[in-house]
């Protein structure tokens, strides 16, 4: 597993051209990098997959201890949520 800091520097891969593959702002892929902001989930997942799985989407997650997670669903509830 790789950050995205890493990622770009080790295969040689600019932002701007990052960037450019995942459909956003080069400041955005900087601000990234830097750890100055986190990704959606939604863009993670894209970084996870234009990386090949080298930064991991999960590694852009943090979860506070004790936090309550009922009722909430990603994606469709279960039939049997409803």
């Amino acid at each position: 597993m790789m950050t995205l800091s890493e990622y770009l520097e080790h295969s040689g891969i600019s932002q701007a051209a990052f960037a450019d593959a995942i459909k956003v702002k080069q400041a955005t892929v900087s601000r990234l990098a830097r750890n100055i902001m986190r990704p959606s989930l939604e863009l993670a997942v894209c970084i996870e997959r234009a990386t090949g799985g080298a930064v991991v989407a999960a590694s852009w997650v943090t979860v506070s201890v004790g936090a309550d997670f009922e009722g909430v669903f990603i994606g469709e509830p279960h039939d049997a949520l409803r």
